[in-house]
């Protein structure tokens, strides 16, 4: 009772003097406190916003054959911090959280149907910064983002990690453009720019329109309990409505008997109304090579409502996994190489025999070459069909792998063109491989115009290699 009296007397003193309707203000400002205490005091999870990137990185990383540097952080300081879950509310007990919002409003009670924690004015001209990634996979536009990124070794061929996504664009918004999504890019040796960060069995990116109470729904845990709440924004289908004239927790109306259905523990400590159970990322790489990581959240369509990905902590781990389609067995040099020359790009020479190792036992995996284009055409080059005959005889015999295909042209005429243009060839290959046997879900494609170039450009000969499509394979 201390802490009320004391709240008592400071609100007495903050509206001494006021108008008579002081008394009625002084109410007001209780209650919204007492709110506010409860949720306090109630909520199981807690939230550390002073912890800096490496710090960050570090607890994800696990004792399991991980070496990790080149860390760097990008977006505002408030969404991105480390958690504690004492309970295990969401099946993880600590770990780290990045949010589109501030990560303080993420472990609160469910007091409303969707919150908003903007890091800038939203009718603002300059937006916050999106991620080109973000763009690519939720095919929108992306703002709020929040980016953290470093440098890897696997000492073992699988890295894997378990997290968690929620958002507060569940459930109202699902199949709109409003699509929030996050990403785990890895970029290296035999991975180029893959999202591990997908639905299991599935060739789609968990996000808003992917993964909800009616696509992959195994995997949701609906947190909603309430009566068809005011939309905000215009969704597909769905007549537009005048917005609300107040905006009050009162004003929102509770379904109580579905209410008492849903999990209790996640109601009163998790403030999305829908999110995702523990999942798990993972994918084959090549052991003792320097990878990329970059683990990316951001909104879509505009910066309202929330959602944020929880990563456990000592969860990112390699090991070896001898299923991989064309295992081979690897010696152990983990104390035989020096890492932060691997990190720093160098390979020094009284290693370059242990690297030469490496390569020849890489040498017996099944290998795909790029395949090149002649100027301002998608045709396939005759010279290239041997290869992807080989190429989709090997998928139909392998039905556990997967083809990235990534088109790319040279720098000549308008990037608008090129776009077209680099998607227009990854296609042209994705319909050879097609009519060959090979399954349209087990192909994705994408165009980058004339970005990454591997040849120069200001020459025919850079030109007509960069005039590609690039071929990756992964486990599924």
């Amino acid at each position: 009772m201390r802490i009320k009296h004391a709240v008592y007397y400071v609100a007495n003193s903050i509206f001494v003097g006021m108008p008579c309707n002081r008394v009625f203000i002084k109410y007001i400002f209780l209650t919204a406190f007492f709110q506010f205490f409860s949720l306090t005091m109630s909520a199981q999870i807690k939230v550390d916003t002073s912890y800096n990137a490496e710090q960050l990185v570090y607890k994800l990383v696990g004792l399991q054959g991980i070496v990790v540097g080149n860390i760097k952080v990008s977006g505002p300081h408030l969404g991105y911090g480390y958690f504690t879950d004492a309970e295990q509310v969401l099946g993880i007990d600590k770990g780290i959280i990045l949010s589109s919002g501030s990560v303080f409003d993420a472990f609160t009670a469910n007091h409303l149907p969707y919150k908003s924690g903007y890091f800038s004015d939203p009718k603002a001209r300059k937006k916050p910064k999106g991620d080109k990634d973000l763009n690519r996979i939720s095919h929108g536009t992306s703002g709020d983002a929040v980016i953290i990124e470093f440098d890897f070794i696997p000492l073992n061929n699988k890295i894997m990690f378990n997290y968690v996504f929620g958002s507060e664009e569940y459930p109202e918004y699902v199949g709109s453009k409003y699509n929030d999504v996050f990403a785990f890019i890895v970029n290296g040796e035999k991975v180029r720019r893959l999202n591990i960060a997908t639905i299991p069995g599935v060739n789609l990116p968990v996000s808003i329109n992917t993964l909800n109470d009616k696509l992959s729904n195994q995997y949701y845990i609906d947190n909603d309990y309430y009566k068809k709440p005011e939309l905000k924004k215009s969704i597909p289908m769905q007549k537009k409505r005048k917005p609300a004239k107040k905006n009050k927790v009162s004003d929102f109306k509770i379904n109580k008997a579905k209410k008492k259905k849903l999990n209790q523990e996640i109601v009163n400590n998790i403030q999305y109304d829908g999110l995702t159970g523990v999942m798990t990322a993972s994918c084959y790489v090549v052991p003792y090579k320097k990878y990329h990581f970059k683990i990316a959240i951001g909104d879509v369509g505009d910066l309202a409502y929330d959602s944020g990905v929880m990563l456990e902590a000592g969860s990112l781990i390699s090991l070896k996994d001898p299923e991989q389609p064309k295992f081979k067995d690897y010696p152990d040099l983990s104390g035989k190489l020096n890492f932060q020359s691997i990190l720093a790009g160098k390979v020094i020479p009284d290693q370059q025999s242990i690297q030469d190792s490496l390569d020849e036992a890489e040498q017996d995996r099944f290998a795909v070459t790029n395949i090149n284009f002649t100027s301002a055409s998608a045709i396939i080059p005759d010279t290239a069909k041997n290869n992807l005959n080989e190429l989709a005889n090997y998928l139909i015999k392998h039905l556990e792998m997967r083809c990235e295909l990534t088109g790319y042209t040279d720098n000549v005429g308008s990037k608008k063109y090129n776009q077209k243009l680099s998607e227009s060839r990854a296609n042209a290959v994705m319909d050879f491989l097609i009519k060959k046997g090979v399954a349209w879900q087990r192909i994705k494609i994408s165009g980058y115009n004339f970005e990454d170039p591997i040849g120069d450009n200001s020459d025919e000969h850079g030109r007509a290699v960069n005039r590609r499509v690039e071929i990756v394979l992964y486990d599924k």
